[in-house]
């Protein structure tokens, strides 16, 4: 998995179809995505996502691991190092 760059980072949302398992939207700081893991499911492309989850009001909750759909996290794609 690579780690997110820079500082604490945005709180991203995620509504309950795009992501496993869970109930309502999920709102985490993501630290960490497995961009080369990719797993399919429901024939669609996945990843293994790690960050702090957040409460609506921004209090942390804990840290949460879930698989998150592959088009929910596109705009994080280029959030990767630089070799």
């Amino acid at each position: 998995m690579e780690r997110n760059r820079g500082p604490l980072g945005p709180v991203s949302s995620f509504p309950e179809t795009d992501y496993r398992f869970g109930v309502g939207t999920l709102r985490m700081r993501v630290e960490r995505i497995d961009w080369q893991r990719p797993l399919r499911y429901d024939d669609e492309t996945w990843y293994e996502v790690v960050g702090m989850e957040v409460t609506a009001d921004g209090r942390d909750v804990g840290r949460r691991q879930t698989l998150v759909r592959a088009r929910s996290l596109a705009a994080l794609r280029g959030n990767t190092p630089r070799h």
